[in-house]
């Protein structure tokens, strides 16, 4: 899975892109791209267990646009945004809210669905995973590619990102400078295997590969940008960039696809005592944490844990009986 790497392309090149991931239940870019709107692209295929625990998550609340435009707050108010593709009436909030962004990237595996024909119509651009060569263009104007290449030199994944003509060439410049760059941060010359080329003027090609066993940047993911399974925040409850626990003691975080490697897994919470550590679980598995606090008080649990390939990771949070109420979690990190 190289989601981290291609997130990270993708949003040094074109910052100003708002996302919708509908690649669950793998979900590639979602852990990556903090304030992305995250979906099932077919629903049909979904197992019904699977479906009524996608259900149950919702966007935190302090990113995103709210249907209507407003800014600030939770996108569609207290409840926040459920998954895409799950309920007709949210997708429906959902996609009025997105037709307004001049900037939007679809990312998803196979043939886009209906609901989206609109978005794609009205110039979108569209991140597929795999070969494009022989399938229909999606709806809406002439789109230019240019194709991703990302993984390792044993193990090659391809996207094709399309996007109009003209905006191939200065895209394609800047994704190559970002591989560069993002590759410098990574362990170099010596780590990674960089190349791109113009092949006409609407198609490019760019292929990051790690050298060796396969790479992933450090995330941090701020609290309030996690989807959770907590009830609807209490009003005027605020906590900055941290996601407020309330009362709850039980939460779950959907990560998206992570790397299926060995790496540290970190919660920062404040407002909670330290007397007895809580519980941190791995898609249902209690992982050994230890805890520690930094220097602001804050208590960091931690963890090694090792992600599950092709799909998304569940992070869970239990909190001893006596805590107390009113903990903020204030960001997550997955790092080696």
């Amino acid at each position: 899975m190289s989601g981290g790497v291609l997130a990270c392309l993708l949003r040094q090149a074109m910052p100003a892109l708002r996302v919708l991931d509908l690649g669950l239940p793998a979900a590639p870019l979602l852990g990556w791209w903090p304030g992305a709107f995250c979906g099932v692209a077919d629903p049909a295929r979904l197992a019904p267990a699977e479906a009524a625990l996608l259900g149950r998550f919702q966007q935190g609340a302090s990113h995103g646009r709210a249907p209507g435009g407003a800014q600030g707050g939770a996108p569609g108010g207290a409840q926040g945004v459920p998954i895409f593709g799950l309920d007709p009436a949210a997708d429906a909030a959902l996609l009025a809210t997105l037709e307004c962004e001049p900037a939007l990237l679809l990312a998803l595996d196979g043939a886009p669905p209906l609901a989206l024909a609109r978005l794609l119509e009205a110039g979108a651009l569209l991140l597929r995973h795999g070969r494009t060569e022989g399938l229909p263009p999606p709806p809406g104007p002439e789109r230019g590619r240019i194709m991703l290449l990302v993984g390792t030199l044993a193990r090659i994944e391809r996207w094709d990102l399309l996007l109009p003509p003209e905006a191939v060439e200065p895209v394609f410049a800047r994704l190559h400078d970002a591989a560069h760059g993002l590759a410098a941060q990574l362990g170099g010359g010596r780590a990674w295997q960089v190349g791109g080329r113009l092949v006409t003027a609407g198609l490019a090609s760019l292929g990051m590969l790690a050298i060796g066993a396969e790479r992933a940047p450090p995330l941090r993911l701020p609290g309030a940008a996690l989807w959770h399974d907590l009830p609807a925040a209490p009003m005027g409850m605020e906590a900055g960039e941290g996601l407020p626990l309330g009362a709850v003691r039980q939460v779950r975080l959907l990560l998206g696809g992570m790397p299926a490697r060995q790496a540290w897994l970190r919660l920062r919470l404040r407002g909670l005592s330290p007397a007895r550590m809580p519980a941190l679980f791995l898609d249902g598995l209690r992982l050994q944490a230890q805890w520690r606090t930094d220097d602001e008080g804050s208590v960091v649990i931690e963890a090694p844990a090792r992600m599950q390939a092709g799909q998304a990771s569940l992070v869970g949070l239990a909190l001893p009986a006596e805590a107390p109420a009113g903990a903020v979690l204030l960001s997550l990190e997955f790092a080696a």
